[in-house]
């Protein structure tokens, strides 16, 4: 049965009109993946309450419908993104630690070299840094665009 009646079609319904999922063995009218246009898909399962298996009634191809996703406001522009709250300046933290410490000495980071507080250091890909804590196998040290822990002295 690859064509809907006219009869038939009042019991069908459009994706873009549901609120809801359509009860098993309904029809829906969706684009087919597999045969590239707008087909009658018939509700198999519900697979969790906002979404269902459906079939397409000509080629049998198998998928999944989800309900378009409710707007709380009814606006469409998008939510922003919440930042991170406590995320300190490292720019600016950077540039404190350059006038405090300086970048004369500034050694070259190896992981086998063993660093100290206040040291200045060149890493190959995040540029100078400082070190602002340093364990006996860590190090945390501020670059101009983050934080970063590093391992060092190792053997």
């Amino acid at each position: 049965m690859s064509e809907q009646s006219p009869n038939e079609s009042s019991s069908a319904a459009t994706a873009a009109s549901l609120t809801e999922l359509p009860a098993v063995a309904r029809n829906i009218h969706l684009m087919c993946k597999k045969c590239g246009v707008e087909r009658y898909h018939v509700v198999v399962a519900h697979t969790t309450a906002t979404s269902a298996k459906v079939e397409c009634e000509v080629c049998k191809a198998k998928s999944t419908f989800k309900l378009a996703k409710k707007s709380a406001t009814g606006s469409a522009a998008p939510k922003k993104r919440a930042t991170k709250r406590n995320e300190p300046d490292f720019a600016a933290i950077w540039n404190d630690l350059k006038t405090q410490i300086g970048v004369e000495q500034v050694k070259p980071y190896n992981m086998k070299m063993k660093f100290a507080l206040a040291n200045a250091i060149e890493h190959p890909k995040f540029g100078v840094g400082f070190v602002t804590s340093a364990t006996n196998e860590k190090i945390e040290v501020v670059f101009q665009e983050g934080g970063r822990a590093l391992v060092h002295n190792r053997p």
